[in-house]
């Protein structure tokens, strides 16, 4: 870390206050829990999720599949090229998934089972239910997980297929298909109508560390001591936590009254695991600035859409809509593709190798940044004239360096400025207005 002399004594920076608004270097590591809806409406939008779901693998992974390898001097450089140019391939995740199930009573049995209660969804070769990255099959994993233990399927209603042989690739998902899958339980494990996906994944985080907050255990929820660590190896140290939550119904958790649509309460209670958060929501079509509720398949209320909306704004996450309607007038609704939504997911998890967030509005013109040490020059903008001339209309395309994105108050760095996962990345500015809630999804 720089210290502050070195800003002060050689950048006249006395007006700074003492703490100098270090930003902590940051970490390839990624961890995502996806919390689905798996009550009787979503079983359309669980399949495509599965389906689409080499999308969102092929974001991360090597042409090889496995741990980028460095042989020798020529590798480390030709890795670093592709590093800088294909940052995805590097972000090292986790997967879990759970469901937005927290009153389990309404579940397969009368236990807490896979994916109930923040739980995990089970899968083989998958400790605690965690999938990771260099433990092979991981879209076959996360298919088990999803599709045995999260979503609600009816025997009845599926097509058949006699002539289905294990282990043949299809895109039909039959009961053929789910037995070679899952084996049995499969059919009929509905979820809770009460759709908890905030709760859920509040539930999740208290099983993965080792000192939870004193609320996990609280006369609310339905979690007992001797279920610690029951998650452990999903969140590791100074990675990113990115919730995703794939429902119809928006959120009823339980530490909210029913009509409040801002989460400050979930905001306080995810702040004490001090780490950065970010919430994804794939849910209801609610657009608050036309206030439209459209294709409103899982009868959500405006303020359940809300909660999910503010968690996103509030975390640099972000939130689409499940199904669409062409003529926006809700007569012609259809599923979203979902390979849509996991490429966001997947731009979402890459910014996180080349946004850093600021704790307070930045005085823009006092941004200092430096890289192991290293001051950092702004950006040129390369279309500068065309840019000066209709800045409404046209994106400023950066050279090497950073710049300052307001919409996520973030510094941006761009081509070879962008930091190696190993350096350490130091900014420094004036608040424009001192330091407003502190969050812990921001540097």
């Amino acid at each position: 870390m720089l210290s502050l002399l070195l800003l002060t004594g050689c950048n006249n920076y006395e007006l700074f206050n003492l703490a100098g608004y270090e930003q902590a270097s940051f970490s390839n590591d990624a961890d995502i829990l996806f919390v689905i809806d798996n009550s009787a409406s979503m079983k359309d939008e669980s399949e495509s999720l599965g389906q689409n779901f080499t999308t969102f693998i092929e974001l991360f992974t090597s042409d090889e599949g496995s741990t980028e390898i460095t042989d020798d001097l020529a590798d480390a450089v030709g890795n670093f090229t592709a590093y800088v140019n294909d940052r995805g391939r590097f972000i090292d995740y986790n997967i879990g998934i759970t469901t937005s199930s927290v009153d389990y009573t309404a579940g397969l049995t009368s236990e807490i089972d896979p994916g109930e209660v923040g739980s995990l969804a089970s899968c083989e070769d998958c400790d605690n239910g965690v999938i990771t990255k260099y433990g092979g099959s991981v879209e076959q994993k996360f298919k088990e997980a999803l599709f045995c233990n999260a979503t609600y399927w009816v025997r009845s209603d599926m097509e058949s297929d006699p002539t289905y042989a294990c282990g043949e690739e299809t895109d039909a998902i039959t009961q053929e298909y789910l037995d070679c899958l899952c084996g049995s339980g499969w059919d009929g494990n509905s979820g809770s109508g009460n759709e908890e996906p905030l709760e859920a994944a509040f539930l999740a985080l208290c099983r993965a560390v080792e000192n939870p907050p004193e609320e996990c255990f609280s006369a609310l929820s339905p979690l007992e001591e001797s279920e610690s660590l029951s998650n452990e190896g999903l969140i590791r140290e100074d990675s990113t936590i990115v919730v995703v939550v794939i429902g119809d119904e928006g959120d009823n958790s339980r530490r909210m009254q029913q009509g409040q649509s801002n989460p400050e309460a979930y905001l306080d209670l995810f702040e004490q695991f001090e780490q950065r958060i970010k919430f994804a929501t794939i849910g209801p079509g609610w657009d608050a600035e036309n206030g439209t509720l459209l294709c409103n398949s899982g009868g959500a209320q405006t303020w359940q859409a809300e909660r999910l909306q503010v968690l996103a704004e509030e975390t640099g996450g972000f939130y689409e809509f499940l199904e669409q309607s062409t003529s926006r007038t809700g007569d012609d609704c259809s599923l979203v593709d979902f390979s849509i939504h996991l490429e966001k997911l997947g731009e979402l998890l890459n910014n996180l190798q080349t946004a850093f967030e600021l704790a307070s509005v930045p005085d823009v013109s006092s941004i200092q940044v430096y890289v192991d040490g290293v001051f950092i020059a702004p950006s040129p903008i390369l279309n500068e004239a065309e840019y000066n001339n209709n800045p409404a209309q046209v994106t400023p395309q950066y050279g090497e360096g950073w710049s300052y994105s307001s919409s996520e108050n973030a510094v941006v760095f761009w081509e070879d400025a962008v930091p190696d996962y190993n350096q350490d990345v130091d900014i420094f500015y004036r608040p424009l207005n001192g330091n407003p809630r502190e969050l812990p999804f921001s540097y």
